[in-house]
């Protein structure tokens, strides 16, 4: 009799494996189902006992069935002739609190659905995939548990997908300074970089993005050739390198963040965060973000006179910009020495100790640029040497970035700075992937075309709904320079638009007339960490319109793209009751020249009311009365 019950739950197992697995986010919003061989309702030409998922938001199709699977090298492809082996379900209900964030708390709540399978043919290899279902979206990766079948893991290509419905757009970047151009999902070429921007025909803006990378090289993704990419819109991810592991192996997360409007995106960029492990620093009581701005003279009495304007304006911190050690780009160049390139006999000379003590003097810090190549050969021997100097933070840059080791090699830099207390800048190709909750002394990177490129104002308000929709990015926003293509308010107003906790400003520049125009008193101790952040409104590429809170205070930035138009939003975000002051900066359509500037009594009832001009903007700090 025992057998035949044996039998019988066999039989049911099997059954109730053989159907689509579904988990849905804690509040119901986002589901996830997954099924070997495909859905029953759809007809995507699938290949058997293969895995595939698809994605509903509010009950509507987001991501259409799309396939999972690896290629690992030496051995049959890792991607069908699968069985389900084992379900299990985990989840979680918590909220933690940054050491540096847009908003005083993150909340981290998701169902989770680890499906185990097992090859149905020789060599019987196992696999498993894990999804979560969060509020703000979903994430899943593949473990390749430790078995005798794959004694050292090497994945030359992923299969994961991500199908689309008809008229799906997705916005589109090359180079990890590029211009964004919208196209459909089926256009999109090799090497795209991510984070990838979707918007679904029925409403549904996605942000599809890579998390948790650690000793795993970048991704990429392309469109899928043939039927399934063009019919069905259906791009895969693309590896830079080779993955490889022993005994169990992670990959990175492919995550997608939700939204039924483009701002949701920015708003939840710490999906990103809640899949890297919690922070490692036992003590963080050095990291202390702020302004910074560039000293591009390299002497002693500019670097003194740059730290008066800095304590003068409330900035943070002064950095030594690249050839204080020679030229950057030589290896033979030792970043523990001053040796300004260039330099010729009637320099004045830079003496670092010099400027880090009066800089000490005035309450502001120094930070130092290392190209990539003197890190490679002397990061053992000048980080403990700029921690003696009082040194506060690196800016490495040309990093190397894509393969596996790279990638590790980057972040053991990171480690390395937090061993003596340096606060670190990764400037061009490097993008986030969460690794700053692990280690919260990486405050910022680049990864971005910002103001050295002299972006358009249409890129600045595409900004915000595709690079910013995975954390933080060292914009440098710029003011004086004649060529920068924006209006004045517009550039006042990037300060808030752009969340980066070291904020680089005035790129470029040298102290002039200009940086004491009477609007950038908006500028003045601006915060670079926020207690919350809301995206009031915003269209891609079109305007935007943030807010972000520090103590009691808030910050509004808006900017237009190369269209001017009329902008208009509440102040429901400030406490009821309260009364408030608001200081008010815009671009008026009369001088072009002038920043209006307007200070305006507030509460939680009043409405602010804007008519920019073509690439304008405006500024607005409210004050409690």
């Amino acid at each position: 009799m025992k057998q035949y019950i044996l039998i019988a739950l066999l039989l049911i197992s099997a059954l109730v494996y053989a159907k689509e697995t579904t988990v849905s986010s804690p509040d119901g919003k986002v589901k996830i189902e997954f099924a070997l061989g495909g859905f029953e309702d759809e007809n995507s030409g699938f290949i058997a006992d293969a895995p595939y998922y698809r994605v509903f938001f509010y009950g509507k199709p987001f991501i259409l069935s799309s396939r999972l699977g690896l290629e690992v090298t030496g051995a049959p492809i890792f991607d069908r002739f699968f069985e389900v082996a084992g379900i299990e379900n985990d989840e979680k209900r918590e909220s933690w609190k940054p050491v540096v964030g847009d908003r005083n708390e993150y909340p981290d709540n998701y169902n989770e659905l680890a499906i185990s399978l097992k090859e149905n043919i020789p060599p019987f290899r196992k696999l498993k995939i894990v999804f979560r279902a969060y509020n703000e979206g979903i994430a899943f990766r593949y473990v390749i548990p430790e078995q005798d079948e794959i004694p050292f893991v090497v994945i030359t290509k992923e299969y994961t997908e991500f199908a689309f419905a008809s008229d799906t757009y997705v916005w589109e970047e090359y180079g990890h300074e590029g211009v964004y151009s919208k196209v459909l999902a089926s256009a999109i070429k090799p090497n795209c970089e991510l984070p990838l921007t979707v918007k679904t025909k029925n409403g549904i803006y996605g942000a599809i993005a890579e998390a948790g990378n650690s000793n795993y090289p970048r991704a990429y993704v392309q469109a899928v050739d043939g039927r399934r990419g063009e019919e069905l819109n259906t791009i895969r991810i693309s590896l830079r390198g080779e993955a490889k592991g022993q005994g169990e192996y992670k990959t990175a997360w492919r995550s997608v963040t939700l939204s039924d409007r483009p701002g949701g995106l920015m708003e939840q960029h710490y999906l990103l965060l809640n899949l890297n492990e919690p922070c490692k620093i036992h003590n963080t009581s050095w990291i202390k973000p702020g302004t910074a701005i560039r000293e591009i003279s390299l002497t002693t009495v500019n670097s003194k006179k740059l730290i008066d304007y800095a304590e003068k304006m409330g900035i943070d911190y002064i950095i030594l910009d690249g050839g204080w050690y020679g030229q950057p780009f030589d290896d033979r160049a030792d970043p523990s020495k001053v040796n300004v390139l260039n330099a010729g006999p009637s320099h004045p000379g830079l003496d670092i100790q010099e400027v880090v003590s009066y800089g000490k003097e005035h309450g502001v810090g120094i930070w130092l640029y290392v190209n990539r190549q003197g890190l490679e050969r002397y990061v053992d021997k000048i980080f403990p040497l700029y921690e003696s100097w009082g040194i506060k933070g690196i800016k490495p840059g040309f990093v190397n970035v894509g393969s596996q080791e790279w990638q590790e090699w980057i972040e053991t830099i990171v480690e390395k700075a937090a061993d003596h207390h340096l606060m670190v800048n990764i400037h061009d190709a490097y993008r986030p992937t969460g690794f700053s909750r692990t280690y919260p002394n990486l405050l910022t990177q680049e990864g971005i075309r910002g103001n050295e490129h002299l972006p358009t104002a249409t890129h600045n308000a595409t900004l915000p709904f595709t690079r910013f929709t995975i954390g933080a990015g060292d914009y440098t926003p710029g003011y004086c320079r004649p060529e920068l293509k924006s209006r004045w308010a517009h550039k006042l107003a990037m300060c808030v638009i752009v969340y980066s906790p070291a904020q680089f400003l005035f790129w470029g520049e040298k102290l002039t007339p200009c940086h004491e125009r009477p609007e950038l008193e908006f500028w003045k101790g601006i915060p670079t960490t926020w207690d919350d952040t809301k995206v009031l409104s915003g269209e891609i590429g079109e305007y935007a319109v943030v807010a972000r809170k520090s103590s009691t205070s808030w910050y509004v930035g808006g900017i237009t793209n190369d269209v001017g138009r009329l902008l208009r939003f509440t102040l429901d975000f400030l406490s009821p009751g309260e009364k408030y002051i608001a200081s008010i900066y815009f671009d008026g359509p009369q001088n072009e020249d002038q920043v209006a500037i307007e200070k305006q009594k507030v509460d939680s009832k009043s409405i602010l009311e804007f008519e920019l001009p073509e690439r304008g903007g405006f500024a607005v700090k409210i004050d409690k009365r």
